[in-house]
């Protein structure tokens, strides 16, 4: 499903309306919980080409979390699937849609919460009523029996449209229930995917897959205002009447003209099944850590996309979003299991969505409530699914140099209790299983460049440079190479421009080096064209140099973002907020973790930074640019209550696209100098012819910038003694011409 800057979308006519609300006061645990979850995978009426295989596993992986994870008690009469194959189930017909949503309607009460899941196909056709929609455009979801574009009057038989949608929504909330609505579908891209990826489907419907006109919608898009918000959050007054509507937050998994993708996941495990990048992420980070708000939600969201270099997928979220996901107290979340023994190993109700893949160390405690430092032995992951895991004994971690420095300058404090459990027949009963170490992977991975027809030498040429450069261990930096369409951060394709779908007249022929997001998309557009190499000449030293030092930066730039994810300061102790003041008007808009900005050349961005620590910290600030450029744009010290303010960026003619700031706080540790991170600054990309453990957020980075190790790791917020805190925030931005 696609949505606007803004987005209402398929939530036409709902109020997104925070101050209707106020705290949710109803209890977790007194409240009704109801979910309904569509997954649609068969189209029986539409070419095969666009069944998809993913929203069946999103509905299943979805019911499995909210009856046997979640922290609230979601009964199994109260979750309804609408997906094939599902026992339990019902089909995801139009009819049954509508008739569970309003069945639902006719069963919440005040306080009570419903969760809404579609995962599909999303599309646009012309709106019943015109005067709605600011294109002439409804969005709609497609069911299973949709069938094939009528016409301009009547569309497409058996689709959801989103007046429909919103109405019973509206409903719901009338009778005071709470709804949080999930939407993993998309409607069509304008990039022409350039390098495979063997098992990514885009969940995209192309005009022509169901008989309509392609003009109807490029009429729509041609009226769209990319710098307009369509449904801004509203404030006001609030009034009796109006706390008794219950509050909504919607989380879109994709904007105008973008496309969201299903796919192996986790990537990388072995026989993992298809789900949609969307949903797997947001109970993938629900997972690790269940306390949290809908924003905090939000920004885990955005930052892995960034992570794994998704650049052509912006995720969109609106509504009460500080409000707790679930409705849960906000309370300290410790990632720990109780064990139970199975046959020669342990088993624990946590898997790769809590982030325990095979290898990850956890510690083994006697009580629930004890601090890290009274740990009775270690095990590791074996094997992981979803939700649970086996796991098999471990040695004690070795403890770095630095900890044993930082230990003999600290206050005494009570010895380690000693590991006496060496065996699984020493595990006491009632022991649980705690996540010692969060690892974040520096690895780029780089899908080699696939056959070409036209260009063979040049793809047997850039492979040679590409085995060369993976295995000289002098360089900065970690790269794994894959073959084409496996799962990777990067891939490479070798075309010409000319051969580009919908290339201009004019467009080169020569053979050109492509770097490509996740994605594999290649836009030849202004401001979305990825970087490239044209290989004119047979210079083999000149291009293998000019390969080497874009993977150096697209490396450094990815992991910076993949950083991004190690945060442990509490809500509001780091304030830190970026303002857009439009050149000319002086128009002045804030810049949000949860939603994309859009700044042109002249464009100013202010940033304000509180420090409500209680301790002193360190604030460093820098640009990722579409080019993977880095840019520091400044630091400051800030003493407990201390605010600093400035104007550190200017939009500048250029490189155009989705760019990354950057917010690094990390907390100031005595007699050392302020945190200065502008050794990572670095040139973008242009078309052009030819050790130890780190132990905190600040070296973190260190690890990244020298390639120390192919994975780090940042100790979990739960060990015992006292270390330096730190946070990396991004705020998405997208950077466009000037009109």
């Amino acid at each position: 499903m696609t949505y606007g800057p803004g987005a209402k979308a398929l939530l036409a006519g709902v109020a997104f309306a925070a101050s209707l609300v106020g705290p949710w006061a109803g209890s977790a645990l007194a409240r009704t919980n109801y979910a309904v979850v569509v997954g649609v995978t068969e189209y029986p009426q539409l070419p095969r080409s666009t069944w998809l295989v993913g929203p069946r596993n999103d509905a299943l992986m979805v019911r499995d979390y909210l009856l046997n994870q979640s922290r609230v008690p979601f009964e199994p009469a109260n979750v309804a699937v609408l997906a094939d194959e599902v026992e339990g189930g019902r089909e995801p017909t139009l009819a049954s849609i509508v008739e569970t949503l309003d069945a639902m309607a006719q069963k919440a009460e005040a306080g009570d919460f419903l969760y809404l899941q579609f995962s599909g196909h999303g599309f646009q056709q012309t709106a019943a009523d015109p005067s709605t929609e600011t294109d002439g455009l409804d969005e709609i979801f497609l069911p299973k029996d949709t069938g094939r574009w009528v016409d301009r009057t009547k569309g497409m038989p058996n689709v959801l449209v989103d007046d429909a949608v919103g109405a019973a929504i509206e409903r719901i909330r009338d009778k005071g229930a709470f709804v949080w609505v999930v939407f993993d579908s998309c409607h069509s891209g304008t990039a022409t995917r350039a390098a495979p990826g063997d098992d990514v489907q885009e969940r995209k419907i192309d005009p022509e897959m169901v008989g309509m006109p392609a003009e109807i919608l490029y009429e729509g898009g041609s009226t769209r205002d990319v710098l307009a918000r369509e449904a801004p959050v509203e404030t006001g007054p609030t009034t009796a009447a109006s706390t008794r509507k219950g509050g909504m937050v919607a989380f879109f998994a994709a904007q105008t003209n973008e496309t969201t993708p299903e796919m192996p996941l986790p990537k990388g495990a072995e026989g993992a099944a298809k789900y949609g990048l969307f949903t797997h992420t947001i109970f993938s980070r629900l997972s690790e850590n269940p306390s949290v708000t809908y924003r905090q939600l939000a920004e885990g969201v955005l930052q892995h996309y960034a992570s794994i270099n998704r650049t052509s997928t912006t995720p969109l979220f609106e509504g009460d979003l500080d409000t707790p996901v679930f409705g849960l107290e906000m309370d300290e979340f410790i990632p720990q299991w109780p064990v139970k023994l199975a046959g020669s190993g342990v088993t624990i109700a946590g898997g790769l969505l809590n982030g325990l893949v095979p290898g990850t160390r956890l510690a083994v405690m006697e009580k629930a409530g004890d601090t890290l430092d009274k740990a009775i032995g270690f095990l590791e992951v074996k094997s992981a699914d979803n939700f649970s895991s086996r796991l098999v004994m471990a040695p004690a971690p070795e403890e770095p140099e630095a900890a044993a420095v930082e230990a003999a300058l600290a206050p005494a404090e009570p010895q380690a209790t000693s590991l006496r459990v060496k065996t699984l027949g020493d595990l006491p009963a009632g022991a649980y299983a705690r996540l010692v170490e969060t690892s974040f992977d520096f690895t780029l991975t780089v899908a080699r460049p696939a056959p070409s027809e036209s260009h063979p030498e040049r793809v047997a040429m850039v492979n040679e440079m590409l085995d060369d450069l993976a295995a000289d261990e002098s360089r900065p930096m970690r790269i794994a190479l894959v073959e084409p369409g496996a799962a990777a951060d990067l891939r490479l394709a070798v075309i010409a421009e000319a051969e580009v779908e919908n290339a201009p007249i004019g467009a080169s022929t020569l053979p050109t080096l492509w770097f490509l997001p996740e994605s594999g998309e290649l836009s030849l557009e202004e401001g979305r064209r990825p970087p490239s190499i044209t290989m004119e000449s047979n210079d083999v030293d000149a291009i293998g140099d000019a390969i080497g030092q874009y993977l150096l930066r697209i490396y450094r730039a990815t992991n910076l973002a993949r950083i991004g994810q190690g945060s442990d300061y509490g809500p509001q102790e780091v304030d830190i907020t970026f303002t857009l003041r439009r050149q000319g008007t002086g128009e002045e808009m804030p810049i949000e973790t949860t939603s994309l900005s859009v700044g042109q050349p002249g464009d100013r961005v202010h940033v304000k930074a509180t420090n409500n620590s209680g301790a002193a910290v360190d604030i460093n600030v820098l640009y990722i640019g579409s080019d993977y450029s880095i840019t520091f744009m400044g630091q400051e010290r800030l003493q407990p209550s201390a605010t600093f303010e400035d104007e550190f960026i200017e939009f500048t003619e250029g490189a155009y696209g989705k760019e990354l700031m950057v917010a690094v706080a990390s907390e100031v540790v005595p007699l050392k100098a302020t945190l200065d991170l502008s050794y990572l600054e670095q040139a973008g990309l242009r078309s052009m012819t030819r050790g130890p453990a780190p132990r905190s957020v600040a070296d973190l980075f260190d690890a990244m910038g020298a390639a120390m190790d192919t994975r780090a790791a940042k100790p979990s917020s739960s060990r015992a003694e006292k270390r330096q805190r730190g946070s990396v925030t991004i705020f998405p931005v997208r950077t466009i011409p000037r009109s």
